[in-house]
């Protein structure tokens, strides 16, 4: 989404390097990008298990670093003039480093969750898994218990030796020339000034929210198309809609509380369950099929939220799902699993009062009657009044952020200046 925004609004050609088995997946980005190309690589230990964590799969990417290099030096007629990377993969400063150019790092997390991270990495280290977490140089200097500390940390903590490369990777992401947030300024700004402060420099951008299915190919199926028929008869607001995120699978116990509570409820529901059917409770579907909706393999998320029918949103807290939430104006029933979820799920309940806690922790099991009345109040448009109000200043915000003259829009435009300034000057020297 940042990619296809900074080409077809600034005239940035973009080369995609990737492995070639993920390449089919930027099909859609690719055909709405006239100035993107990809660049396939096969990487050269295809060994590691699919299942590894997404720090570890970063590390093994690396293997495309040399290859890559190889490529940019064979074209001294039409080289790169920035590399830009996700946040995973630190490794990529190496070969902005080997090739003297700039790097930009984006961070696809929320300035408050980048901002922990870098204090732990790079001053909080070690920890004591006895006792909370105390975040001293951020504002407020919030305080999480150790299993809310993001795995990424707590499994390098744990004393795992693969995690002194992705740490190494982590922290080179603090070399890097500039850092693009998906977040806007209202939500975040006092984390992305801490962020300005720590890396010493203002080139630290937030330009979103990003997200457009304008350039993901997201093509209503027809199980989709009966899904909003449906929801188009549902009153305003009266739907609760309940996604995990794409890589998350409820054990049973944890999916058959869940179940239990969204009929006890009594509330309209759609509930996302990827590709395993087994997930759903037996006979669920039958009893509640005058008022809910169980998709199977995926589902457009962006447009349910933005359905007049959806009222509240059941999440694990992913930053994807948090800001696609908070753009869409629904109050977040926060259910953080993992990960940065903790913090994100802090910074929207908390610290904006744009949500509500449902449970707590991959391992929960919440009471059926307890979850059911959190789904009953969010279905119920005179619950939740000064939450709803909170989520709707939000949404107005990153609304107003990415139009034509708002903060995420000027952050863009003095992103491309500054890189179009900083190549000058390369070309000068």
């Amino acid at each position: 989404d940042f990619a296809h925004r900074l080409s077809t609004r600034h005239g940035v050609a973009l080369t995609v390097a990737g492995t070639a088995s993920d390449l089919p997946l930027l099909s859609a980005f690719l055909a709405s990008t006239p100035l993107a190309a990809a660049l396939p690589f096969h990487l050269p230990d295809a060994s590691l298990p699919e299942n590894s964590n997404h720090a570890l799969l970063a590390v093994h990417l690396s293997g495309i670093r040399a290859p890559l290099l190889s490529w940019a030096r064979s074209r001294p007629d039409d080289p790169p003039t920035v590399v830009v990377s996700d946040f995973f993969l630190g490794w990529a400063q190496l070969l902005a480093d080997d090739l003297g150019v700039p790097r930009v790092v984006f961070y696809a997390s929320g300035a408050f969750a980048v901002a922990a991270l870098e204090q732990l990495w790079n001053g909080a280290l070690p920890l004591d898994p006895k006792i909370s977490v105390v975040l001293a140089t951020l504002p407020g200097a919030p305080a999480f218990p150790y299993e809310h500390v993001p795995a990424v940390v707590r499994s390098y903590v744990a004393g795992d030796p693969d995690w002194e490369v992705a740490l190494e990777g982590f922290r080179l992401n603090a070399r890097a020339w500039g850092a693009v947030v998906n977040s806007f300024d209202e939500m975040e700004r006092e984390f992305l000034e801490w962020l300005k402060r720590f890396f010493g420099h203002g080139r630290v951008w937030a330009v979103g929210p990003v997200a457009d299915s304008g350039c993901r190919g997201e093509e209503r199926s027809s199980e989709a198309e009966q899904l909003f028929s449906w929801l188009d008869t549902c009153p305003s607001r009266s739907v609760v809609y309940v996604c995990f995120g794409s890589m998350y699978k409820p054990p049973p116990a944890q999916a058959a509380a869940l179940g239990a509570a969204l009929e006890a409820s009594g509330a309209r529901f759609v509930w996302e369950v990827g590709a395993d059917a087994a997930v759903v409770p037996e006979g669920l579907e039958e009893r509640t099929a005058a008022r809910g909706r169980v998709v199977r393999g995926g589902a457009p998320q962006m447009e349910i939220l933005r359905h007049a029918a959806v009222g509240a949103f059941l999440t694990h807290c992913g930053w994807n799902s948090t800001l696609e939430g908070v753009a869409a104006g629904v109050p977040l029933l926060a259910w953080p699993m993992k990960a940065d979820q903790f913090i994100d799920a802090r910074l929207v309940v908390d610290l904006h009062g744009a949500g509500v806690r449902a449970a707590d922790g991959a391992g929960a099991v919440p009471y059926p009657g307890a979850l059911a009345r959190v789904f009953a109040d969010a279905a119920d448009a005179g619950k939740l009044a000064d939450v709803r109000a909170k989520t709707s200043e939000l949404a107005a915000a990153a609304a107003a952020a990415v139009e034509e003259g708002g903060s995420s829009w000027i952050a863009m435009e003095k992103m491309a200046n500054e890189l179009e300034t900083a190549y000058l000057e390369s070309v000068d020297r």
